[in-house]
């Protein structure tokens, strides 16, 4: 009797506490998106989520919480409880901390996924007067901080880009900064608010479509198959190169298990045919790849990458 005691009490312990996670997940998992409903990211994330629930079980609750540059969205990513029922979304974790807006960087999370990769468009009202990015360029040369540049919050990834874009021509804008994503930038270019912005090419498509919008060029080495209308900067002389893309974030400490299964549905989700077609749709690319720790080595890549720009940008 107590040999079977003592083996009914081993069992339990061992569902109760060395196995406990193993049901994980049993409830909804909460998203909190740095950025507004209909920015790129918050649409590229309602596109990915539903594939990532489907390796999951369980839904997700999107939390939509914009505000510089997705900093107030991962202050509550960070101190939420690291149990697998909170995740993150930001474009711009990997260089908040360089910028002064965080006091930690995406080694301070559990990096799930960067699941996709995608370029920028500088673009211009269609009623303006600029028809390539030299004629763009060289007016503003001649007239420095004069064009209105429409882009995102300061420390935000298309921020980071514009103020790129300047190092590489010598030119300086107006910036006008948005509280959130790109849908802002579009919103502005769109009605003939401002004379310039640089953003994701999904978040300026319909007002592209529409007749609104004028690509000047896009950030890419080479064109992009499908999109073989736009001209590239670098083949206009100005060598900018540089990819947009979003992350998936968790707080620091996930256990093992729990961190296994939540890669595991990011992994099958964006391996999937069904990410790899919107994306091709949306002209990203998807990144499969970029999971777990592969994702923290792209986040210190690209953190290197921008990180001179970040320097001189802080300086002025």
């Amino acid at each position: 009797m107590k040999r079977l005691l003592g083996i009914f009490l081993a069992v339990f312990l061992v569902g109760a506490y060395g196995d406990g996670y193993s049901t994980y997940p049993d409830k909804p998992i909460k998203v909190i998106i740095g950025y507004e409903p209909g920015s790129a990211t918050d649409i590229s994330a309602r596109s990915l989520l539903p594939l990532v629930e489907k390796g999951l079980g369980q839904p997700t609750m999107i939390i939509n919480k914009p505000g510089a540059a997705s900093a107030l969205a991962l202050r509550e990513v960070y101190d939420s409880k690291p149990d697998g029922y909170t995740i993150g979304v930001s474009c711009s974790v990997n260089v908040l901390k360089i910028q002064g807006l965080l006091p930690y960087t995406h080694h301070d999370f559990d990096i799930l996924s960067v699941p996709y990769l995608t370029w920028c468009v500088v673009g211009v009202p269609s009623k303006g007067p600029f028809k390539s990015a030299k004629e763009l360029v060289d007016y503003a040369k001649a007239n420095p901080e004069k064009l209105r540049m429409s882009t995102t919050a300061k420390g935000a990834l298309y921020w980071i880009q514009v103020k790129y874009f300047e190092q590489v021509t010598g030119i300086r804008f107006k910036i006008i900064t948005n509280p959130g994503g790109g849908s802002f930038v579009a919103t502005q270019i769109g009605g003939n608010h401002a004379d310039v912005g640089l953003a994701s090419y999904k978040v300026f498509e319909s007002q592209i479509d529409a007749g609104n919008i004028r690509v000047l060029g896009i950030t890419t080495a080479q064109r992009v198959q499908g999109f073989t209308n736009l001209p590239t900067l670098k083949e206009q002389g100005f060598d900018m190169v540089i990819d947009a893309w979003g992350s998936y974030v968790a707080p620091k400490g996930l256990q093992p298990d729990i961190y296994k299964k939540l890669l595991s549905a990011f992994s099958k989700a964006s391996s999937s045919k069904e990410w790899r077609n919107w994306c091709a749709s949306k002209a990203t690319m998807a990144a499969p790849e970029y999971v777990g720790e592969e994702a923290v080595k792209f986040l210190d890549r690209d953190a290197e990458k921008v990180r001179p720009i970040l320097l001189e940008a802080i300086k002025k």
